[in-house]
């Protein structure tokens, strides 16, 4: 089969197509064609060797396709089912597996990562890693939900724990998890600010149901803006993945009591910010990397019902890979890049 394989950390040129095996699964594993592949941040921290993985590794956390091979201990799942792959593989024993917080499992093991992922033709993973899509769903849609739905749920609803009538400002509105935030926020019944850097942009996540939109590259004391559109209030809660000045000055647009969620840190990923500002406004700040799978399966029910519905900005060859990586880079995409096998 075609893959990228990266043997090292670096820049896209040690993204390298190559023919390699196809997967041998096991007994209790589950072999897929894979149809699309979307591109992470995660991808990228990889190449560059700020998340250390195990070379040589196809990369790709997530993909969509179709059930070829199944082993012979898996009734649940069948020949030609149209699935969906969830990140990672966990082991289901260990302590933050049975409290519930998988996306921490001491044994787990992640696709593109530590175990080989879904830039590739095939992908082998165990039954419960992989999702039913229904018959209205596309590849491309359905491969766009993990990551980016399941890390906003996550960091909405079970963090911030979003209540209908608040206000709720979400950084990098034009990103994977930003659309996808501003739609689950509107849902939930909030307010939202939608921030980003470029008006283009701004005007697409209005169009997503953002109740007002804001350019922190043209106002830097964007913060200001935010107390004005919340009667000096400020907002309830952040969803912050920049990182840098940006994590800064988005503390200053919470209110009191407000709490704030950081699941990046493009930006930067070291900052100095005022304790004595943050204590005496009873602000809450709490992290998240990616997201359960029960709380991958809850959002992807909401998207199969049609509530909500992942953005695509546009699908890459897979042997593109280094141009869609250098696309990602430029932040030219509103929504999910997509690799196509």
């Amino acid at each position: 089969m075609k893959a990228i394989v990266l043997h090292n950390k670096g820049d896209v040129n040690q993204l390298k197509y190559e023919e390699v095996e196809v997967p041998k699964i096991n007994d209790d594993e589950v072999l897929v064609k894979l149809k699309a592949s979307p591109i992470n941040h995660l991808d990228i921290w990889v190449r560059i060797g700020n998340i250390p993985a195990n070379y040589p590794v196809i990369l790709g956390c997530e993909g969509a396709g179709d059930i070829i091979e199944v082993g012979k201990n898996i009734t649940e799942l069948k020949k030609t089912d149209r699935v969906v792959v969830i990140p990672k593989i966990i082991c289901g024993k260990c302590e933050y597996c049975l409290e519930g917080n998988d996306n921490l499992c001491r044994n787990g093991k992640t696709l593109g990562v530590t175990t080989n992922g879904c830039y590739a033709e095939y992908v082998k993973v165990p039954p419960q890693n992989l999702l039913l899509m229904n018959d209205k769903m596309g590849y491309e849609e359905a491969a766009s939900v993990p990551t980016v739905f399941g890390t906003a749920w996550r960091a909405l609803i079970t963090l911030a724990e979003i209540r209908v009538g608040e206000t709720v400002l979400i950084q990098a509105a034009g990103s994977g998890v930003g659309t996808a935030a501003i739609q689950i926020a509107k849902l939930a019944g909030a307010k939202v600010i939608a921030a980003a850097g470029s008006d283009e942009k701004l005007e697409k996540a209005k169009s997503l149901g953002a109740d007002f939109i804001i350019n922190y590259y043209q106002n830097e004391n964007f913060y200001k803006e935010v107390k004005d559109l919340t009667n000096g209030n400020g907002a309830d809660a952040v969803i912050e993945q920049a990182g840098g000045n940006i994590f800064l000055k988005s503390l200053n647009c919470l209110k009191r009591g407000g709490r704030i969620v950081t699941l990046g840190a493009t930006a930067g990923n070291k900052v100095e910010f005022d304790l004595q500002h943050f204590y005496r406004n009873n602000l809450r700040m709490l992290g998240t990397s990616g997201a359960t799978h029960r709380e991958i399966r809850d959002v992807f029910e909401l998207v199969k019902d049609g509530k909500l519905k992942p953005i695509i900005d546009r699908a890459f060859s897979l042997k593109d890979a280094s141009l869609a990586h250098k696309y990602m880079k430029e932040r030219k995409n509103f929504g999910k890049i997509i690799l196509k096998p």
